[in-house]
This record gives structure tokens, C-alpha cells and sequence, in this order.
């Protein structure tokens, strides 16, 4: 990120002074931008020297064409629906390579949603969206057009052709006044818009950086397919490209037809153990054994001695035709698997990793401590973000296999036709487009280890009977084979759902669930351990403050309360993003408060706090203008705590004006001896009205 960053300060430079980016823009700022769009939306005079003029501009069609400020425009997926959607890339990644991953890896660490749109400002391609697991609905913008949405950096950027950025009350549309949007232009090889990549955030802070990053996408992706087709402008975009082959996790070289290497990356070196004098003649025997395939590879895998040492590489090679030679050149990708297996992920987590006092949650981590040491089959049952995988892993860690594979799948997110080959591996040649070599599957690649199996209840019945024979005979066969591969393979299995029940209605194999559930584990919802929140909430923020580098938190008792009365739909994981949220959302402040935390948990609080106070006044016998003078002093208390005290937007909230709410914390000793006590400033900007 810094070397991107370092790349396009120049010309950040030349867009900070046209107005397009902002380079200094605080809370303060965003306010006052926010001030002046109410005054448009009120039909009031606004200072030009807060809006840009692209902005006004934008604002003025947008009530010409009566587009509503206050519109809900999104379209609403399953988080399933939305998984898959960020999944389906492999166009994008056979076009532009891994630098896709790479995008969506950038994503996930920035917390940025990544979306491709056309000419006419629809969503084409969602690349990655931020906090994809925080909620089971997702709400996604599938049109931006200025028309249906008003102004955004999309249609601004479709319309004047140029990279532009959009910050928070800038949107023409309320909704999108907490969301920062940097977006650019994608052109074809004659240069006409064929649309736009944008980049939006829920942070004003990294604004700028997130406009050096849509600016230098937009760059590449307009340029790759033409650089990887003719290599003649390679020069044009060598930097860029250097760049970009620097920063990926993966080896790169660039090989032209006498298989004279043109270029490679500093991971090509750490594959190869040597430095840039010596990689050549490293490099040569690799480059000899890739002569016996004719054709383009994907994903081969390639046993090769280097240094003395067996390693086990997946390769990839792109050959493209150079017109000026009229000869065939290779870009090669390769990447190190030092265990020998094709792919699997290490088991992160042990039980410490399991925060908790409950007893509900030290009930199932104690079953699953005393059943980890031996090899029998668990099915871990919990509702979305109880902490299904966690505990697979903590398990595996703790057994005598934690020295060997830890492979995950997630049954959900496969397409039925690619379970079997996914589960089980081919032979070479068993379908069209099948690696030359054949691949091995999960259960094979878990030969020795674990075998987590998430959302079970979403495989499909044919593969289940396979997989129930394959468990009990302890031997498989690839898709396309004939010979039997013996497998030691422990599963762990994971569902949302009563499997017996499925099974009832014909969705899942009884004799499958008998097999997979040895030993079964409850995990409990939020809901049911809401004593374990304040632990969970302190855990969450002291691992998010030590990433963000933030200094020593402290909390306010209200914020632990709004956190310990909210239904977490999402559960653990929910809980987690709201707290790393909350702590995303401190400026210079030290202390954690109700404002900080996302307005649904705060509305739920609030709610609660007066319908308990109410019901208490409810209780009382008095007449009904004193119950109506009590509620009204609960109104205005919670209100004035909620806004930090700014008598101006308790009143536009109760919907009165300021000498009013006066009036009525005048008459009440209650409000006027609160204000005294927690802050004599809140007095006197009283008296001052």
C-alpha cells in the first residue's frame, strides 16, 4: 500500500489542487457540509464556499429531476447470496490475474466495499464488501444513476469523465451521508467510458488513500489485458506494473519465446532461496521441466529440488502472442506449498481463543476439551457467528493430529456440480478443463488431520451417500479413477440446522448424521450468555485498539448496557464488528461512548431505558398531566444524553423550538439540578437562549 501511495503522489499533488480530491477534511468540516445540504434540502441559500461547484452542481439536477434526498435505493441478498457474489470473480481473475485477490485481500484489511459498475452506473461486479458477515441481509446499491440515487462519485465520474470522491453528506441522498466513495473511470482500448470502479468506505480517515488506490486501479485495469496482449507498451506501464508484481503474494516472471526471463519479483527469489545474480541459473531447470506442457496450465502442481531441498509449487502459465515477433511469451505464477498438499488453511485457534464465563459456552467448551484427544466424528450445532470454526480448530489443535492438515469447506458456497471433484479430486482427463495431472480433493488433502465440513446440511443427497461410504470404508476414489486411496481423515462437521428434522423431510441422510455425530456440541447464542458480553466487549476492543494502534480506552457504564440489552441477530461475530466499529469511529477521544456505537444498538437502548422508565411512572398513582410532565422529563434526559447535551438538536428532534425545551428544563428542579450536577456548561448554554 505504501509503494501505490508513494506512486501517484505526484499526481495527488495536481488533483488536490482541482478540487476533485480533498486532502484535509475533519468532523468539523463534514458538519458544516452536512449543514449546507440541509439548508438545499430546506430550499435555503447555500454557502458556495463550503460546496464545490461539481458538488452544487450535481444537487441542483438532482431537485430539478425531484430525485428524493431520503429514498431507500438498495436491494436487499443473503449474506449466502453475497459470499457467492464476491466469489464469482474468475472472469475478473482470468482477465487481470490475482491481482483481483490481491484487491479484495486490501479490501478485508480496510474494511472497503469494491464494486465494478457500467456505462449507465449499474452494479456489474461486486469485488469485496465490507464486514460481509455482520448481518444475515445485506444491502447492496445496484443503481447509482443520479437520476435514482442523486449525487454520488459513480455517475460524477461517468459524467465528467475523471476520477472523483464523494465524502459523506456530499450524497445527495441522507442514506449515504456516513459513507466516503472514491471512484474513476474504466476505459476500452479507444478510450470511450465502458464504466466505473468505486471505492467506498464507512471511515473519513482514510478518504485519501482510498482515492490513490481507485485512481491506480482504474489505471491498471484499463491497461493489463493490452499490456499482457502485446507487451509493446510495456515500457508505458512498467512502473505500475512492477509495482503491482511487487506487492503480490505470489511469484511472477515474465518469460519471453527463447524462455530468456524478462522480469521477475522479489517472491520469485524467496521461492527460489537466491538473490538476483543467481536466480537465472536457478530458475533454469523449473523453466526446463515447463517445456513438457504445450499448452497453458492452471494451478499444476510441480515437485522441484531447489537448494537442496524438495518443494512443492503450484504453477500457473499465461502465454499470450506478441504481434511485432510473432512469437508466444509466458507470464508463470508461482506459488510455494511447503506441506505438498494443494491447499489448506492452519488451525489459528486454540481454546484460549474461547472468551466466557457462562455456563452455557463453558459447558461446550469443556465437552469439546475432553473429546479433542480422540478420533471420533463432532458435530458442532450453533447458530451464524457463534463461533462454529473457532471451536473445529480449537479442537484440532488440541488433538494428536495438530501437527498435520487443517482443511476447511464450506458445503454452502460450492455448486453442487463441484462438490464430488472438490470432496474426492479427479484423475487427468476426467472432464474438460481438468489440471493435466489430475488434483487431489479435501479428503485426501486432509490425509493425517482434520476435515471441517461447514453448513453440512447444504450438501447435496447423491455426494452424502458417497461421503458416508467414503467414511466408512476409510478409502476414496477420484472423480474419473479407478484405484482406491486409503484415507485418515477425522471430521468435525458444522450446521445451523436440526439435521434429524432434515433428515424427516428428506434433505439430509439419517445414516450420514449417525456417523457424523458421535459427539455433538450446543453452542449457545449470544442471547442466551448476555452475562459474557462486558468479557467479549473488553476482549474485542483490546485486540482491535492494539491493531489500530489507538492508546488506553475507557469505557462508559451506557455503553456497556446499550451492548448487554441488544438481540445479536449476528451473535459473537456482530459483536465484534460493532466493537471494532465504535473504535473506528474515535476522533482524538480516549473513552469509549453511546455515541460511538451503530445507531440500531443505540436506538434499541434507548427504547428499552424509557420503556422501563415509563412502566414505572405507569405504576404510580398521580394524575395524568403529572405522568404526562414525568414522561416528558424522561423524554428530554434522554434525549440531552444522547446528543451530548446540544439543546438545539434535542429540540429540532422533539420537534419544538429552543425557547420551548427551555422553558421546559426551567420548570422542572429534576432537569435543572441533572444539568448542575453532570455539567455546569449544559446550564448555561440553557440560560444563554
Amino acid at each position: 500500500m505504501g509503494k501505490i501511495i508513494d506512486h501517484f503522489q505526484d499526481n495527488l499533488d495536481t488533483l488536490l489542487k482541482s478540487g476533485i480530491a480533498k486532502e484535509k477534511f475533519t468532523r468539523h468540516s463534514l458538519n458544516k457540509i452536512s449543514s449546507e445540504w440541509q439548508k438545499f434540502i430546506n430550499g435555503q441559500r447555500v454557502d458556495r464556499t463550503v460546496v464545490s461547484d461539481l458538488i452544487y452542481s450535481s444537487w441542483e439536477r438532482c431537485a430539478d429531476n425531484a430525485v428524493d434526498p431520503y429514498h431507500q435505493n438498495e436491494e436487499f441478498f443473503t449474506k449466502e447470496q453475497v459470499e457467492k457474489l464476491v466469489k464469482n470473480n474468475e472472469m475478473l481473475v482470468r482477465k487481470f490475474g490475482n491481482i483481483i485477490r490481491d484487491v479484495q485481500r486490501i479490501a478485508r484489511k480496510k474494511g472497503l466495499t469494491v464494486q465494478l459498475f457500467n456505462n449507465e452506473a449499474k452494479n456489474i461486479q461486486l469485488i469485496a464488501l465490507a464486514n460481509i458477515n455482520s448481518q444475515d441481509k445485506v444491502a447492496l446499491l445496484t443503481d447509482v444513476s443520479e437520476n435514482a440515487l442523486g449525487t454520488n462519485a459513480i455517475c460524477l465520474a461517468l459524467r465528467e469523465n475523471r476520477p472523483v470522491q464523494t465524502l459523506g453528506p456530499e450524497h445527495f441522498n441522507h442514506n449515504l451521508h456516513d459513507t466516503f466513495c472514491s471512484a474513476a473511470p474504466l476505459h476500452n482500448s479507444k478510450g470511450n467510458i465502458i464504466g466505473v470502479i468505486n471505492v467506498a468506505s464507512y471511515n473519513y480517515r482514510g478518504s485519501t488513500d482510498n482515492f490513490i488506490l481507485v485512481n491506480f486501479l482504474a489505471k491498471l485495469l484499463d491497461n493489463i489485458s493490452l499490456t499482457l496482449d502485446t507487451m509493446d507498451e510495456l515500457e508505458s506501464y512498467n512502473f505500475a506494473i512492477n509495482e503491482t508484481f511487487s506487492y503480490l503474494s505470489q511469484g511472477m516472471l515474465y518469460v519471453d519465446h527463447e524462455d530468456e526471463i524478462k522480469y521477475f519479483n522479489k517472491k520469485v527469489m524467496e521461492i527460489f532461496a537466491a538473490d538476483s545474480t543467481r536466480i537465472k541459473g536457478r530458475i533454469s531447470d523449473f523453466l526446463a521441466l515447463l517445456k513438457e506442457y504445450n499448452d497453458e496450465i492452471q494451478n499444476e502442481i510441480i515437485e522441484l529440488e531447489i537448494g537442496g531441498l524438495r518443494k512443492c509449487l503450484i504453477v500457473t502459465v499465461k502465454k499470450f502472442f506478441r504481434p511485432n515477433t510473432m512469437q508466444h511469451e509466458k507470464i508463470i505464477i508461482v506459488e510455494e506449498r511447503k506441506s505438498g498438499n494443494l491447499q489448506f488453511e492452519a488451525a489459528l485457534y486454540t481454546f484460549n481463543n474461547i472468551i466466557g464465563e457462562n455456563e452455557k459456552i463453558l459447558e461446550a467448551k469443556h465437552l469439546a476439551q475432553k473429546v479433542a484427544k480422540s478420533n471420533s466424528s463432532i458435530l458442532i450445532f450453533g447458530d451464524n457467528g457463534t463461533g462454529k470454526e473457532v471451536f473445529a480448530q480449537a479442537i484440532h489443535n488440541a488433538s494428536s493430529r495438530k501437527s498435520h492438515p487443517f482443511v476447511a469447506i464450506n458445503c454452502g458456497a460450492i455448486p453442487h456440480e463441484l462438490v464430488e471433484s472438490e470432496l474426492f479430486g479427479y484423475e487427468a482427463g476426467a472432464f474438460t478443463g481438468a489440471v493435466k495431472n489430475g488434483r487431489k480433493g479435501k479428503l485426501e488433502i486432509a490425509h493425517g488431520g482434520t476435515l471441517f465440513l461447514d453448513e453440512i446440511e447444504s450438501m447435496p443427497l447423491n455426494m452424502q451417500v458417497k461421503l458416508l461410504r467414503a467414511l466408512s470404508s476409510k478409502k476414496i476414489c477420484r472423480v474419473g479413477g479407478e484405484r482406491e486411496i486409503p484415507i485418515d481423515v477425522r471430521i468435525i462437521s458444522a450446521t445451523k440446522k436440526d439435521l434429524l428434522k432434515e433428515a424427516d423431510n428428506g434433505n439430509f441422510r439419517d445414516d450420514l448424521y449417525y456417523r457424523i455425530s458421535t459427539v455433538t456440541i450446543s453452542l449457545p447464542a449470544l442471547r442466551e450468555r448476555m452475562d459474557d458480553i462486558p468479557l467479549l466487549t473488553n476482549h474485542f476492543i483490546a485486540k482491535y485498539a492494539q491493531e489500530l494502534k489507538l492508546p488506553t480506552i475507557t469505557v462508559t457504564p451506557a455503553f456497556y448496557d446499550a451492548l448487554s440489552q441488544y438481540a445479536w441477530r449476528g451473535n459473537v461475530r456482530e459483536l465484534s464488528n460493532a466493537v471494532e466499529r465504535s473504535l473506528l469511529m474515535l476522533e482524538d477521544e480516549k473513552e469509549l461512548n453511546l455515541n460511538h456505537l451503530p445507531e440500531k444498538v443505540v436506538n434499541s437502548y434507548n427504547y428499552k431505558t424509557m420503556k422501563s422508565k415509563l412502566a414505572i411512572i405507569n405504576t404510580q398513582k398521580t394524575s395524568s398531566d403529572n405522568l404526562m410532565r414525568l414522561s416528558e422529563e424522561i423524554i428530554i434526559e434522554l434525549l440531552l444524553k444522547e446528543e451530548n447535551g446540544i439543546l438545539s438538536k434535542v429540540a429540532e428532534r422533539m420537534g419544538v423550538c429552543r425557547q420551548t425545551l427551555y422553558n421546559k428544563i426551567s420548570n422542572s428542579e429534576k432537569l435543572k439540578s441533572k444539568l448542575a450536577k453532570n455539567d455546569g456548561n449544559l446550564l448555561k448554554e440553557s440560560k444563554k437562549i
